[in-house]
């Protein structure tokens, strides 16, 4: 066989593979989602799944694996060390790209990853064996986002990062120092909830309202949540909803244009929101009232 024709082999061996060494032939979800300075990624495959996987060592910070299944069976190898483990709900591992990295996959998995930067002041604690229920929660209520991250705010996609971190660095973090609750002036809270609100900032995101208060941006949304009871993005939607009660009471407008009025993306957007806040549609509650 010619060097050119082994050259191509490569290439389409590549190309048929992620950035972490997974078959992409094999998956059926391969979902990908930027949560502030997090990538979130779901990789589901289904059915008697063997596969190889391997990446080698890079400068690219660390990895936190979930299975969100139990059953699947993987032989990994990390540098010199060698691991057997099937999976349970909710078992995780944490790794860092550091060392060659190659595994050995057996049977269905779905597997939620968090892989956080290089540079990024939040360190975890390496780990092959382990589990975290709340995490688990927290990732499965936001796999539709995860499906679909273009229909939903940003500024939510922001804030369940900055909850992700929150909970890493409690959880998993190498270091794990006492902090005292730490609240935003009046000020701060006022200038804060005034950008939330304006309609100058269609595609908000933490970091805006945080560099205008000179925060960092998960100081900033730890505390506002800590001043005001709420996140940022619960305050917010709470104040649509709000806002979208009124004009159903007072007003004879459509849903659309009391969607867009409040800032809600389109009326099916306000409608889900509302019905969960509100457990009736829109429509349904007009009536009511």
């Amino acid at each position: 066989m010619s060097d050119q024709a082994i050259a191509d082999i490569q290439s389409e061996l590549k190309r048929s593979r992620d950035n972490l060494g997974c078959s992409l032939n094999a998956l059926r979800n391969n979902h990908s989602a930027r949560a502030g300075d997090l990538t979130l990624l779901r990789k589901t495959a289904e059915g008697r799944v063997f596969s190889q996987i391997s990446t080698p060592a890079q400068e690219r910070g660390m990895i936190l694996g979930m299975s969100l299944q139990a059953g699947h069976r993987r032989q990994s190898r990390e540098g010199s060390r060698r691991h057997d483990r099937i999976f349970d709900r909710h078992s995780i591992y944490i790794r860092e790209f550091d060392v060659d990295y190659a595994a050995t996959a057996e049977g269905a998995f779905d597997f939620l990853l968090i892989e956080l930067p290089l540079r990024t002041s939040l360190r975890l604690s390496p780990t092959r064996d382990a589990t975290d229920a709340a995490l688990g929660q927290m990732v499965e209520g936001m796999l539709g986002w995860l499906a679909q991250p273009e229909l939903f705010d940003p500024l939510e996609a922001d804030e369940f990062g900055a909850r992700l971190m929150l909970h890493l660095g409690t959880t998993h973090g190498v270091t794990r120092r006492s902090r005292k609750p730490t609240r935003l002036s009046p000020a701060q809270v006022a200038k804060a909830k005034e950008m939330l609100m304006s309609v100058e900032f269609e595609s908000l995101r933490l970091d805006d309202v945080a560099q205008a208060l000179d925060l960092p941006r998960n100081s900033f949304f730890r505390n506002f949540r800590e001043t005001t009871g709420m996140s940022p993005y619960q305050w917010l939607l709470a104040e649509r909803i709000e806002q979208g009660r009124l004009l159903l009471r007072l007003t004879e407008l459509p849903l659309v244009d009391i969607a867009l009025a409040c800032g809600f993306a389109d009326q099916s957007h306000f409608t889900r929101m509302f019905k969960r806040a509100q457990g009736l549609s829109p429509g349904r509650w007009r009536r009511a009232a």
